[in-house]
């Protein structure tokens, strides 16, 4: 976990400089408070999944109900490192400058 902030964080910086600010600094739970909302829930699963996620659970030393949620979460929004990319993607969308130098580089 700690591997994925600092590569946020540092990502940020390559793409950002030295900005007192970065996007999505200070970033609370409290904005989306519906994604951070648990339901209750019964649900049937084949037991070969539960199995899986029981056995990863105690590995990782979490909860087995986390890693399903995280891994339905990740099928719906793509991993961090996809969303990273989209994220990336959409900012370079937005910069006048690079669409121009790869606009010449396509020239090319």
């Amino acid at each position: 976990m700690d591997n994925e902030i600092d590569f946020k964080n540092a990502s940020r910086r390559a793409l950002f400089g030295k900005q007192k600010r970065l996007p999505g600094e200070n970033y609370s739970a409290v904005n989306k408070p519906k994604r951070h909302a648990k339901t209750k829930i019964t649900i049937n699963l084949d037991a070969d999944l539960v199995q899986h996620f029981k056995e990863k659970g105690k590995r990782e030393r979490t909860s087995y109900q986390l890693l399903i949620n995280q891994a339905l979460r990740e099928h719906l929004e793509g991993t961090s490192s996809e969303r990273i990319a989209k994220t990336v993607g959409l900012i370079l969308l937005q910069d006048k400058s690079f669409l121009e130098r790869l606009i010449e580089e396509l020239k090319k």
